[in-house]
């Protein structure tokens, strides 16, 4: 018996007495992530030991029980029954987010230009709502120069064109994008910590970013790997595909933003109480269109 398998066997010992899991999705995750841990692949790994990690997931896939809601599929269209879920602790995200910046800055740019819009297709699940239990689908059309969002106009928000800017301005240091990312998205809640106020902050421009220069959006990813605390999970977002969730432990529900393990790019939201999946979002497209109403 080699030593992950004999670690893996001493924690299902200690779970001897939970139940059997029922659901097989939880599996599927515990694999893929072995896989990753054997290839050793940079660009995959996190900094703590992968070894640890799976045994954190043989523990999960013993003891979890989170449902992800039904998988929307093409334009609004939701399959039959409820799809197994899982969440898969994984530590510290700083390495992935370092790894992540460097994915995204060799990706393609995205532009616009005055007069066209931005075309987004979301699905949401909300468990608290007893009036639409069931996924919801929406479209969503977004200007991307819209003067009544920019220069403070809209308080806290801002247009595509205007964050577009903002991500071309970034310097490379760190901390001094904390600072801006700040002042852009300004305080709204007297009792949120700095680091608190800098982490909304940035993962708000990861979910804005409709147009970008992915060398300048890597920068927003370095940043964010800086930021004390944030770890990530492993997880099924509202569609059904695999995510990483970012989010950071504290008092309240647990709020956590979805990238694509892939592209690395934002893929959605959840919020979670005592680890119950309560509202869950996804985006399934992002696309700039030459007018309102028009989808390519």
């Amino acid at each position: 018996m080699d030593e992950m398998t004999a670690e893996l066997t001493a924690v299902r010992e200690l779970r001897a007495d939970a139940p059997a899991p029922e659901r097989a999705g939880l599996v599927a995750g515990r694999d893929r992530l072995l896989a990753e841990a054997r290839r050793g692949s940079r660009a995959r790994r996190l900094r703590s030991d992968w070894r640890l990690a799976a045994i954190g997931a043989a523990a999960a896939i013993t003891a979890a029980a989170l449902v992800v809601p039904q998988v929307t599929e093409g334009r609004g269209e939701a399959l039959p029954g409820a799809r197994p879920g899982y969440t898969i602790e994984l530590g510290s995200a700083e390495d992935w987010l370092n790894d992540a910046a460097y994915t995204v800055a060799a990706g393609p740019a995205v532009t616009a230009r005055d007069g066209q819009w931005i075309y987004t297709e979301t699905v949401e699940s909300n468990g608290t709502d007893d009036e639409r239990p069931g996924p919801q689908t929406e479209e969503r059309w977004t200007r991307y120069a819209d003067s009544a969002m920019e220069d403070g106009e809209a308080g806290d928000d801002h247009s595509p064109r205007e964050q577009y800017a903002f991500l071309k301005s970034l310097p490379d240091d760190p901390q001094q994008i904390r600072a801006r990312a700040r002042a852009f998205f300004h305080a709204t809640d007297v009792s949120e910590t700095r680091t608190e106020h800098e982490y909304r902050a940035l993962t708000a421009l990861l979910s804005r970013a409709y147009v970008y220069d992915p060398e300048d959006l890597a920068k927003v990813y370095r940043a964010l790997a800086t930021v004390p605390g944030v770890r990530a999970a492993d997880v099924q977002d509202a569609a059904g595909r695999d995510a990483i969730a970012l989010y950071r432990e504290g008092p309240g529900p647990r709020q956590e933003t979805l990238l694509d393990p892939r592209t690395r790019l934002y893929s959605g939201y959840r919020y979670l109480e005592d680890g119950e999946v309560m509202i869950t979002g996804a985006r399934l497209t992002t696309r700039v269109v030459d007018g309102e109403e028009e989808r390519r």
